[in-house]
């Protein structure tokens, strides 16, 4: 596996796409740091916001492609006596850190000398970067888990756009109308459950409850933050975005294995 895992990481960075997706994200930062308060609070959810629009999108694409173009080749080490869990494990180890090592250059750099001076806001930051990754973690297994049930590419990139559009626009607002057309009943406890369905909200709401901006929480987030409390939620969201990176991962492995070439 180690083999993959180096041949997978040597290969993606040699990418064109990876340095897209880190030059993506710093002229993002730049702009960002040039119209906004180069220190403030804006700047820090503004940052938020772009890393959990662009890591779950490029995630999802980029990887459900990769897994898909890789298959032939799977094939001839197969047959040469590789493991189909090494070639696995490999490739989506290979794929998270690649994109992972992206984020941190096209993200953590900028940010780290635009909140140098401020301990706070770049704890902050650091913390978004480790949940970034996190997040890189997820939806490169969901699309793993996406292409081992689909062959054909132009299928894969539809069913990643949608599953995007999902967590990050139609997700709160589906909360929302169920709760309130179902108002009258005690739907805390099942609102709850439909929250911590989405990682991206999670990590969202568990940001922006540690600065000033709470108002910014949105409907899931508010009643998210009444059941639990800060320190609840954020136990929570560590379980929640570990069992998003296995479940899909283990479902997707299995399917691989019985997967005919």
């Amino acid at each position: 596996m180690k083999e993959i895992l180096f041949f997978e990481i040597k290969e993606n960075i040699r990418s064109r796409w990876v340095f897209i997706y880190s030059g993506i994200l710093i002229l993002v930062m730049m702009i960002l740091s040039f119209f906004g308060d180069q220190n403030g609070i804006r700047l820090l959810v503004s940052t938020m916001n772009l890393t959990l629009i662009v890591i779950p999108l490029f995630s999802i694409t980029f990887s459900g492609m990769s897994f898909l173009e890789s298959m032939p080749f799977a094939e001839v080490l197969l047959s040469k006596s590789v493991s189909r869990s090494s070639l696995f494990l490999g490739k989506y180890l290979g794929i998270t850190i690649s994109l992972s090592l992206g984020l941190l250059f096209g993200l953590g750099v900028p940010g780290l000398f635009l909140f140098a001076d401020d301990p706070k806001f770049l704890f902050l930051f650091f913390e978004l970067l480790i949940f970034g990754i996190f997040l890189t973690a997820i939806f490169v297994a969901i699309a793993f888990l996406v292409s081992s049930f689909i062959r054909r590419g132009e299928i894969v990139l539809t069913i990643s756009l949608l599953v995007w559009l999902y967590f990050f626009i139609f997700f709160d607002a589906l909360v929302f109308i169920f709760s309130l057309y179902l108002g009258d009943y005690p739907i805390e406890i099942p609102s709850l459950i439909v929250i911590l369905l989405n990682p991206i909200d999670l990590i969202r709401i568990l940001l922006i409850l540690q600065t000033s901006s709470s108002a910014l929480l949105g409907f899931s987030g508010a009643l998210l933050l009444k059941q639990l409390g800060l320190y609840g939620v954020f136990g929570v969201t560590v379980l929640f975005l570990s069992l998003w990176v296995n479940i899909p991962l283990y479902i997707s492995f299995k399917r691989f294995q019985k997967r005919n070439f």
